[in-house]
């Protein structure tokens, strides 16, 4: 009972949004293992998560009759056709991708209740890449990077199906941007 309090309890923070160190139990397993999310369009949904975000497709299987999914989703069992694995981070499946294609967008109530936060390597594409797809940006804002000392971006996109991805990254560096003379202000 204990185990299966705890498990249910990493289950909730994991499709929650929230995270919490991968430290290996006494069992092998990790308490936190990936995020998963449903979508109605596989392809559509990795042209944002795999294609512009920059996560790897590891590996796309076939949703079993059986599949644990449909309990912890509260799908009818058959919903769900494909489920989607994506690489990342230097970690191997962080985010599942559930395929229901039958599934309605999510409205926006407000307070948005779970975010998927990635960083990226060229901030400034990703926005435009978001944009020319037509989703919903959520205003980017600069930030001062503690760790790498110079600006970076922070942004939000909702996805095909109303989820909220946020993302953030170092701004790009102007070349010879420090061999620039400062402008006089008079």
């Amino acid at each position: 009972m204990f185990r299966r309090t705890i498990a249910t309890l990493f289950t909730g923070l994991a499709l929650s949004g929230c995270s919490a160190t991968a430290t290996v139990a006494s069992d092998g397993l990790a308490p936190v293992y990936r995020q998963s999310l449903l979508v109605s369009d596989l392809e559509r949904s990795l042209t944002l998560y795999r294609d512009i975000l920059g996560l790897a497709l590891g590996r796309v299987s076939q949703t079993g009759p059986e599949s644990y999914s449909y309990v912890f989703f509260d799908l009818e069992p058959g919903a769900m056709r494909r489920f989607a694995y994506l690489d990342g981070e230097g970690r191997r499946e962080i985010l599942g991708l559930g395929e229901v294609p039958a599934l309605a967008r999510t409205d926006y109530t407000p307070p948005r209740r779970v975010a998927w936060v990635q960083t990226v390597t060229d901030v400034e594409s990703v926005i435009e890449q978001v944009q020319a797809l037509g989703l919903e940006l959520i205003p980017p804002r600069e930030f001062m990077s503690r760790e790498a000392g110079r600006p970076g971006l922070e942004a939000g996109v909702i996805d095909f199906d109303g989820h909220l991805i946020l993302f953030y990254g170092l701004k790009r560096v102007e070349p010879n941007a420090s061999a620039r003379p400062p402008v006089d202000p008079h």
